[in-house]
């Protein structure tokens, strides 16, 4: 099992995220494609490579949650594909395996007695553009240790989010996340789906939550964190400490190494 911690949003550079990872011994930094330092245009090869060798790290990385792979407009979803591709291109380059991304429910029209979500209106359509994405993801993968990783969010029970989940997992190039404080939040409307495909979860995020609050520091709420470190340490896993101060992540791995 490989501990890691996400950058964070106080520390703006990702010096300063590599130096914290450093003071706390953690094995890799997962980088937040939401911010606007860690674009592609912003990340640096050769910058990511030095700071590996310096510092004995890795990197992963987490896809901005915007992005959403099933879009109906065909040039809006090319150019979250190709981002995504081109992503993938920089991975390659800085020997990275793991890319977590979040899967979109889309929009909705409130009618006056429910929500009708286009992407379940039109599923077939919706489907036959994750079909796309997994061939063409798929295909640039090829051979290489890379995967595309499908973290849960609270919505992976809803039907047409459920079906493209279980198409892109028949690919080899596809496996989970699982995020175990999105997990308790949501009421654990993910958790049949993952503990069916247990096999396939090499990625976890580990927060602790109470009711719908998360992100919480480890051993501060409801959630049996040991029993998800055991799952993954069974499984050699990548685990994110996903924290989202350096208070809370400096408190999470003394408490972590005090077990």
């Amino acid at each position: 099992m490989k501990i890691g911690m996400p950058t964070l949003i106080e520390l703006d550079t990702l010096e300063d995220n590599v130096m914290l990872r450093a003071e706390l011994g953690l094995d890799f930094l997962e980088i937040n494609m939401n911010f606007p330092q860690y674009q592609l245009d912003k990340l640096d090869v050769n910058e990511l490579n030095d700071l590996q060798k310096r510092f004995g790290i890795f990197f992963t990385f987490h896809l901005a949650e915007d992005i959403d792979i099933g879009h109906l407009n065909r040039n809006i979803r090319n150019v979250y594909v190709n981002e995504v591709i081109n992503i993938l291109k920089l991975m390659q380059q800085v020997n990275s395996r793991v890319l977590n991304m979040h899967m979109s429910q889309g929009i909705y029209v409130t009618l006056p007695n429910k929500k009708v979500y286009i992407y379940d209106k039109y599923k077939s359509e919706y489907l036959h553009n994750i079909t796309e994405f997994m061939s063409v993801v798929s295909e640039h993968i090829n051979d290489s240790n890379q995967s595309v990783f499908i973290e849960n969010t609270g919505i992976g029970d809803i039907d047409y989010v459920h079906e493209s989940i279980k198409m892109m997992l028949k690919s080899d190039n596809f496996k989970l996340t699982w995020d175990i404080g999105h997990d308790h939040s949501s009421g654990l409307r993910d958790r049949t789906f993952l503990e069916e495909n247990i096999e396939l979860i090499e990625h976890y995020h580990v927060h602790d939550a109470i009711g719908k609050t998360n992100h919480l520091t480890l051993f501060d709420g409801e959630v049996d964190i040991e029993k998800f470190i055991t799952l993954a340490k069974t499984s050699k896993s990548t685990v994110v400490f996903e924290t989202k101060t350096a208070e809370a992540l400096r408190e999470s791995v003394k408490r972590y190494r005090s077990l």
